[in-house]
């Protein structure tokens, strides 16, 4: 018996219904901000790929066709979108774009992490001002929001800071040190101390004292602005988070909290970055930041981007422990449960008519009884059974059930709609 690759799943239609309610939810959200819609292939060039991976590269899926070339499965949504913008430099800016798709890395599957998974992102290209930072943070916000999650915690870093703090501690293998400090939600604060003892040596306590954070966000930038006068870099990145809780408490952002250890593993970001965590889990389910180099990189013009993504599995996982979804078991309203062959087009054409009227209709394509179709409903959850027999056709009245309640009534196919309706 075949089953699916490791890391991947099937979803079955509740499930299906449960996951396009959180797609649709946010597609609402971003589109009340004015982002628009894009798509861009499943699979990419591998030199694309492994060139803009970094950390994740071992995880980049990889393989060659037919003609020989190299190619791999995208491992985000942001680097495709680096190759359009690069491609087409005369897209009118800002562009704010999103988009809600699968991809793929080489990862070990365990709890809320998959080889094949969703994400849904923002982006804007284009401005280099901490009022399209503040933007994405506002939408990530109002999107968990939207879903009913409320104990989340948005950690904000600037890549400039952490960038700064180790030129001030004269630390040359930034980009490795990076990556442990990014490690932490995997492997724990000891496990990161020790890696990076075996990196920097003495300089880890300086380090991990530096990015301690305690207290008012304002008060902890006003610190670090002291300790870290003597680097340019780090002073600048203090004052784009200044900005960005600033602007971020205008639009009713809650929860913004400063870790100056909060890295995030790709190497393209430059600046401001971003990561919402459940307060009970401690596990990250969205996250993004600032990557002004990126698009250049691809061959473009160099041009100023910031981005948000949503986890949408760890997402799907929180509302299920939190029995957040409200999303019916199907998304038919109605079955036309056929009493005798007699009458099948008459099913047919009262099928029709609800159909026309926006109300989702399931019949009988299995020739079965009239309980096994009752059955039918009731297992899938249809809250509404018309039963058309004879003495419907010739009354021309319909006899309606309400599953849920055992309820039957007669009605006309005026009257029907109007009860189905009322119910949705």
């Amino acid at each position: 018996m075949f089953q699916p690759p490791r890391g991947t799943r099937d979803f079955f239609p509740e499930e299906m219904i449960k996951r396009e309610y959180v797609f649709n939810t946010v597609k609402a959200v971003f589109e009340r901000f004015g982002f628009l819609p894009i798509e861009t292939p499943a699979f990419e060039s591998w030199e694309l790929l492994a060139k803009k991976g970094g950390g994740i590269k071992e995880e980049i899926y990889y393989f060659k066709d037919k003609g020989e070339r190299e190619l791999s499965l995208r491992f985000d949504l942001t680097v495709p979108l680096a190759r359009i913008i690069a491609s087409n430099p005369q897209i009118p800016k800002p562009f704010k774009r999103y988009q809600i798709g699968r991809v793929w890395r080489y990862d070990r599957p365990q709890a809320g992490r998959f080889r094949e998974f969703w994400q849904a992102d923002i982006d804007i290209i284009g401005s280099e001002r901490t009022d399209a930072d503040a933007e994405c943070v506002a939408v990530g916000y109002e999107s968990l929001k939207s879903l009913g999650l409320k104990d989340f915690i948005i950690k904000i870093n600037n890549r400039k800071v952490l960038n700064g703090i180790m030129d001030v501690l004269d630390i040359e293998n930034q980009t490795e040190v990076l990556r442990v400090l990014d490690k932490k939600e995997k492997i724990g604060e000891k496990a990161v101390e020790k890696e990076l003892k075996e990196l920097i040596g003495n300089k880890t306590k300086n380090l991990l004292k530096l990015i301690k954070t305690k207290g008012k966000l304002e008060d902890i930038i006003k610190q670090a602005k002291n300790r870290l006068e003597n680097s340019s870099l780090a002073v600048s990145g203090l004052e784009e988070l200044e900005e960005l809780v600033s602007l971020s408490r205008v639009y009713g952002v809650k929860g913004l909290e400063i870790d100056f250890s909060l890295a995030r593993g790709l190497d393209y970001y430059t600046g401001p970055i971003f990561e919402v965590v459940l307060k009970d889990k401690k596990e990250s389910i969205a996250g993004g930041g600032r990557y002004d180099g990126l698009i250049e990189s691809c061959g473009g013009r160099p041009t100023p981007a910031v981005g948000f993504s949503l986890g949408i599995e760890r997402i799907y996982e929180a509302m299920i422990s939190k029995n957040l979804f409200r999303t019916p078991k199907t998304k038919t309203k109605v079955f036309v449960a056929c009493v005798d062959d007699s009458v099948k087009k008459n099913v047919i054409e009262v099928s029709q008519k609800l159909r026309k009227e926006g109300v989702c209709v399931q019949t009988d394509v299995m020739g079965r009884d009239l309980k096994k179709q009752l059955e039918f409903a009731d297992k899938n959850g249809i809250p509404f059974v018309i039963l058309i027999g004879e003495e419907e056709v010739k009354q021309k009245l319909l006899t309606v059930k309400e599953m849920s309640k055992r309820t039957q009534t007669k009605a006309s196919i005026e009257k029907v709609i109007e009860i189905v309706k009322n119910k949705a």
